[in-house]
């Protein structure tokens, strides 16, 4: 089964709209919407902000729907010139920033016990995503996705992330959602839409284009799961 992801509702709200759903009492505050299109079955779930909330989240998709590819929606923040605003990141990889073992050993982001710190999107996943944004005309990259529970607004700290992981943006939830597939066996993909430039003029700019950026990474979602369905 299909699991679209994203950490709030307002992030997938117009998406809904488009779709016959049924809400499902959920633990942990989440938001489980089981959703049909030509007669298949998927879910559309917001997970609340931050990695607690995320892995447990996905956790109750896996044991009760056992789904096996996730597609993360949402907003994130430009650190590379080329990522422009409302342009959309679809992650060939992503990695957690704000992992640091490296004193014990570790590579960057790289957590006790994972044998990796950098992880994989699902290329046939990215391949139809791309598509998608053809066929909604929307530029998009498949630059490294680098994730935290912050928001990161100012230049030192996004030229320090550019640098450490060559990565060309970031966000709250792509190397969560990575990790979280990568110990599960469960394939995914990410369509982020870029919101503002992660610096010193970042929450200006995020209050500017949030809506917009919502908007164009729900309709990217949409002609992919029409695509991913036919």
């Amino acid at each position: 089964m299909l699991a679209i992801v994203s950490s709030d509702k307002k992030y997938v709200s117009d998406l809904l709209d488009k779709f016959t759903y049924k809400k499902e009492q959920s633990p942990c505050n989440t938001g489980v919407y089981v959703c049909t299109y030509k007669n298949h079955e998927f879910i559309i779930m917001t997970t609340g902000y931050g990695k607690v909330n995320i892995g447990s989240s996905l956790m109750y998709l896996k044991e009760k729907y056992k789904i096996k590819a996730v597609v993360l929606i949402g907003t994130a923040g430009s650190i590379i010139d080329s990522n422009q605003i409302l342009s959309v990141v679809v992650p060939s990889n992503t990695v957690q920033f704000d992992v640091d073992f490296m004193p014990n050993g570790y590579m960057e982001g790289q957590i006790p016990g994972i044998d990796k710190s950098i992880y994989a999107s699902d290329t046939d996943l990215n391949e139809c995503v791309i598509e998608a944004c053809n066929n909604c005309y929307v530029n998009y990259s498949n630059d490294i996705m680098a994730s935290s529970d912050m928001f990161v607004s100012n230049y030192s700290l996004s030229n320090s992330i550019r640098r450490e992981y060559d990565a060309g943006a970031v966000d709250a939830e792509s190397g969560n959602i990575g990790q979280f597939c990568y110990v599960n066996d469960i394939s995914f993909s990410c369509i982020k839409v870029i919101s503002n430039y992660a610096n010193n003029n970042a929450i200006k700019q995020y209050n500017m284009y949030e809506d917009e950026a919502a908007l164009i990474s729900q309709k990217v979602a949409y002609k992919f799961i029409k695509q991913f369905y036919e």
